[in-house]
């Protein structure tokens, strides 16, 4: 079960990337609505984590209430936050990955997939700061989406040592 619950927002993550580089003319609707969704479904899971502390459930949820709102916002009124569509999916990249960088320390993942890790937040930090025009943010910021929903996947699934490898390098060690 946790298994699953640590990939459903790497999947939608991903899914709204993908869609986005696909769909040249994204539409701010319905990318809101996939934003504001992706932090309830955050908001949720780390509400009902039980081996996160009271202090890290906060920083979760209240970041994830942060992004929820500014997708809402973004689909009811898309003109207003579409000039800052890169800032907000910049940021949202770095702190999604942010977060999932400190699960994998904290959980000792394979030292490969924390620093594939570090590749969305600078990929964030890049869309955040390169100049570009409105018509390459939506596609721009689709792919940092889509890296980063596919690397945290690829992390998630591969990137927990296995019992048997801490076993030996206990007893070896």
């Amino acid at each position: 079960m946790k298994r699953i619950r640590r990939n459903i927002s790497p999947l939608i993550l991903s899914g709204v990337g993908i869609w986005m580089l696909v769909n040249q003319n994204a539409s701010m609707l319905i990318l809101g609505i996939a934003i504001a969704a992706l932090s309830g479904i955050g908001i949720v899971l780390a509400a009902t984590d039980k081996e996160t502390s009271k202090t890290g459930k906060g920083v979760h949820i209240g970041l994830n209430g942060i992004f929820a709102a500014a997708g809402a916002l973004l689909a009811i009124s898309p003109g207003i936050l579409q000039k800052y569509l890169k800032y907000l999916m910049g940021g949202f990249a770095i702190i999604y990955s942010l977060l999932v960088l400190r699960r994998m320390i904290k959980n000792k993942y394979q030292k490969g997939f924390i620093i594939a890790e570090c590749v969305p937040v600078l990929l964030g930090a890049a869309l955040m700061l390169v100049p570009m025009g409105e018509e390459i943010c939506a596609p721009a910021a689709g792919g940092v989406l889509a890296a980063t929903g596919i690397i945290t996947l690829i992390g998630n699934l591969f990137g927990k040592k296995k019992e048997d490898e801490k076993r030996m390098a206990h007893e070896n060690g």
